[in-house]
């Protein structure tokens, strides 16, 4: 009878015409995720690596909809791309499926089965488990980055080269060596860049790694720059194999020695061309032989200090030119006990000229037996750059229109503010300010913005705190103010502004609405202090502008 299986001798389910497997055994052999979804997307058949890894049983979830056998998450992944081969369109893609509380990267393919009139009968799934795949790219990924990475930043010189001695690949240490940019070392032979007396012994070596006798060799070898200078250099070539042992490149490291073999001549001229730069800066030279406590400044230093002449100048009087908030960050106490050898310090310093900022570096001396002998130190002017901080952190926190307190700076002084202290806050918004920008364009929008920020700091005290948020709104935060000076600063406010505003060529009516919210103690942030403004500000608006109300 057609369709009817057996068991053949080894236990296989099997066709009982043709005794070979029969097709729901071969899938369930498959490693692959089969199953099969009937037009309303309900689980008609699933194989055993679909159940296992699903965690079902096959007899149960039969019948059931592929949100109940998959599980919400992996259904809401998977629900469009459903959708869509349910209508009609075979679909691929890759998605991460949630079983057994593991993640498996997947390759999944809906194919629908469309009937000989058209209709979609249902929709064949199969899922493949790339896991592994994609885990082996990643690796191969993340190992390439990283050696593109370590050749690239390297400190020394790497270059990868053919096997007819053509660089493929140079770092910018390399290149730097040469005097070229990377573009230009890379596809050019080595030997057009080599000194040619020592041409013959690279290319000897080379050629001795190509034929096998050795897999690696180090030379001091010269490179020619453009300008005919020479480079002196350190070169270590290994060859690069395949699987099958075939050299495919060589790799080359090049160390510059070219700075070694000249570091004693160049110290002499960074000593003296330091010397004649401090002799241009303001500050100086001092040292302190610790075993005489003996404390001596150069000339250019004293002089910086206290003027020129003979005035007597030791440690002591050095520290208390120091204000005594600064005396013992300067001070040098672990380099005296050997417990580091390099120090750097700022402080304010009274000068002849007044209060200057200076930075210190300082080293620390040790004899043959590792004992701190001696600290030599340099320290020179920092005032103009302290105060270029300064005003840049000033500006960061400031309204570049108005001048006043942005909201970052608003926030940051608030910070500051005792938490003892009473607190006002104001939410400001303009009435009319629209219709001075459509009248008369956005030139004289930022008058009213200028004029505005000048009459809100005319109405409060020095100490409260005038902040734009933005636009036409407006922030004031008045510091330990009690409820009666809160109402009559925002009176005062509203009267300021309900005053007409001479602009450069027009007059114009701009008024504001407030929202106010008071605080025994200060507040630990401003967003429900905010919060609370502008639900005043919203009443204000709503009993017809121009006016305050508590939030």
């Amino acid at each position: 009878m057609a369709g009817r299986s057996n068991r053949n001798d080894a236990g296989v389910q099997t066709d009982a015409h043709t005794n070979a497997p029969d097709a729901a055994h071969i899938l369930d052999t498959l490693p692959a995720l089969v199953g099969y979804l009937d037009a309303d997307l309900k689980l008609l058949y699933a194989n055993k690596t679909y159940a296992d890894l699903r965690d079902i049983d096959r007899s149960t979830a039969i019948g059931k909809s592929a949100r109940e056998v998959v599980g919400p998450d992996n259904y809401a992944a998977i629900r469009e791309r459903l959708e869509t081969a349910r209508a009609g369109t075979p679909v691929s893609f890759d998605y991460d499926l949630m079983a057994r509380g593991e993640k498996r990267h997947v390759h999944a393919q809906y194919l629908p089965d469309i009937a000989h009139d058209g209709r979609v009968r249902g929709v064949l799934v199969h899922v493949t488990d790339i896991n592994p795949q994609t885990d082996l790219r990643h690796q191969a990924e993340e190992s390439q980055a990283l050696f593109d990475n370590a050749f690239r930043n390297s400190p020394i010189g790497l270059a990868l080269v053919d096997t007819s001695g053509f660089i493929l690949r140079a770092n910018r240490s390399f290149a730097d060596m040469l005097g070229r940019s990377v573009e230009e070392v890379t596809g050019i032979g080595f030997g057009s860049i080599t000194h040619p007396d020592d041409v013959d012994a690279d290319l000897f070596l080379f050629r001795q790694v190509l034929a096998g006798q050795r897999d690696s060799y180090k030379i001091d070898k010269r490179y020619l720059r453009p300008d005919g200078s020479i480079t002196e250099t350190n070169l270590s070539v290994t060859a690069m194999r395949n699987e099958a042992g075939e050299i495919v490149r060589f790799i080359s490291q090049i160390v510059d020695l070219t700075e070694q073999r000249q570091a004693q001549r160049a110290m002499s001229e960074i000593n003296a061309q330091l010397a004649v730069a401090m002799d241009a800066v303001s500050g100086g030279f001092w040292h302190f032989d610790i075993g005489k406590s003996d404390f001596r400044i150069s000339d250019g230093l004293k002089t910086f200090i206290v003027g020129p002449g003979p005035v007597p100048f030791d440690l002591s009087g050095y520290i208390q030119r120091m204000p005594a908030d600064d005396r013992a960050g300067a001070g040098f106490e672990r380099l005296v006990a050997g417990h580091t050898d390099r120090e750097t310090a700022e402080y304010r310093l009274r000068t002849i000229t007044g209060e200057r900022w200076m930075r210190c570096e300082r080293k620390l001396l040790r004899d043959e037996d590792g004992r701190p002998i001696k600290i030599v130190g340099v320290a020179f002017d920092i005032s103009r750059e302290r105060e270029q901080l300064r005003l840049t952190q000033e500006q960061a926190h400031r309204d570049s229109l108005t001048g006043l307190l942005n909201r970052r700076g608003l926030d940051a002084a608030f910070r500051l503010v005792r938490k003892d202290k009473a607190c006002g806050v104001l939410a400001i918004d303009l009435d009319g300010f629209k219709q001075v920008n459509d009248s008369h364009g956005h030139e004289a929008g930022d008058e009213v913005l200028i004029e505005t920020a000048r009459r809100l700091k005319a109405a409060v005290r020095d100490s409260d705190l005038v902040c734009r948020t933005g636009g036409d709104e407006f922030l004031v935060v008045l510091v330990d103010a009690d409820e009666a000076l809160m109402d009559a600063i925002s009176s005062r406010i509203i009267e300021l502004m309900a005053a007409r505003m001479l602009l450069g060529y027009a007059e114009v009516n701009v008024g504001c609405s407030i929202g106010t919210v008071w605080y025994p103690g200060w507040p630990e942030g401003l967003k429900e202090p905010l919060s609370r403004a502008d639900n005043g500000l919203y009443r204000a608006k709503a009993a017809g502008k121009n006016t305050w109300r508590a939030g």
